[in-house]
């Protein structure tokens, strides 16, 4: 099965491969769909032509991610295969260039796939004739993620030109600290990535961001940020400072928005550890925009699907 594209469809496997441009026109076709001025692209294709496909393809657990795309694709009018790892050929030995490639030929114009390798993920974009869209696969990238985060943040503040953006927890680790890192900078923003010495690098990352391990210091300094989970299962040999000295430190709790400006927000791209990086009381208090991220989601990944599928709307 294996072979090269013989067409140039629409991939999206890191926010970095993005123009600005293209960064904010997908973000205004987001908040399109959210005005509901963007029906038209579930009957835009042809009469007569093929049902848009679109095939959910994930070797690693995934919730919001994955319900945002099934729901994307609802609200869009494609029609949606899904295949969980634990039910497929991979189970068997199948690489998963063949299973997209069997997806392909059961009508999937774009295959949204997760996997813990970047070299999977790079491979089927460049063999599949589909669009592939990352959904927060590999060591590095979860553009989707970066996109709706920008989106909420959009929405509260309306531009990000000069605005400072806290990104705490195990940044090291995490694939949506870098596509943060990227759409927030784009944008206009400065982004201060903050945490333990064991959990922060200093390279790689786009232009307009700095590195703290000061919490407390920063706090005043921001207007949002986003909490990530600490990921155990990532982390080789265990944590090095201990986890009650890690909560003491970073824990986002209500004590420490106290310091924090009128407008600060709190994001948070889940799943939460409540009582670890986050406390309930922030988690679910006025400041918090959490579950605002799961509905941005639906609507950036609407437009996302809609690019990938070359449906009316994004050129």
């Amino acid at each position: 099965m294996l072979g090269t594209k013989d067409t140039s469809p629409w991939n999206l496997i890191e926010l970095s491969s993005l123009s600005a441009v293209e960064i904010k026109d997908l973000l205004d076709r987001a908040a399109q769909f959210r005005k509901g001025l963007a029906a038209e692209s579930a009957n835009s294709r042809e009469m007569g032509g093929p049902r848009p496909r679109v095939a959910l393809l994930f070797s690693e657990p995934s919730t919001r991610t994955s319900l945002s795309f099934r729901v994307a694709c609802q609200e869009l009018g494609v029609d949606v295969v899904e295949l969980p790892a634990d039910r497929s050929s991979l189970l068997k030995g199948e690489s998963m260039l063949d299973t997209a490639q069997v997806l392909e030929a059961l009508g999937a114009g774009a295959i949204v796939v997760r996997d813990k390798s970047d070299e999977v993920i790079d491979g089927l974009a460049e063999h599949c004739r589909a669009g592939v869209l990352n959904a927060g696969g590999g060591t590095k990238a979860h553009p989707s993620q970066g996109l709706l985060d920008a989106r909420v943040l959009l929405d509260h503040f309306e531009n990000l030109e000069g605005r400072r953006i806290g990104i705490l927890g195990d940044v090291v680790h995490s694939r949506v600290a870098r596509s943060d890192a990227v759409a927030f900078t784009a944008l206009g923003a400065e982004v201060v990535l903050i945490g333990p010495p064991e959990f922060l690098s200093e390279t790689g990352w786009p232009k307009g961001v700095s590195v703290s391990t000061d919490l407390d210091a920063e706090l005043p300094r921001l207007d949002a940020i986003q909490v990530l989970r600490i990921q155990h299962e990532r982390i080789e040999g265990g944590m090095g400072l201990p986890l009650s000295d890690y909560i003491s430190e970073y824990q986002l709790d209500e004590k420490r928005l106290e310091s924090v400006n009128s407008e600060f927000c709190v994001l948070h791209p889940g799943p939460m550890n409540r009582g670890v990086e986050i406390s309930s009381g922030v988690a679910d208090g006025p400041r918090s925009q959490i579950l605002d991220q799961v509905s941005a989601g639906v609507y950036v990944r609407m437009a996302l699907v809609e690019k990938s599928l070359g449906l009316k709307g994004l050129k």
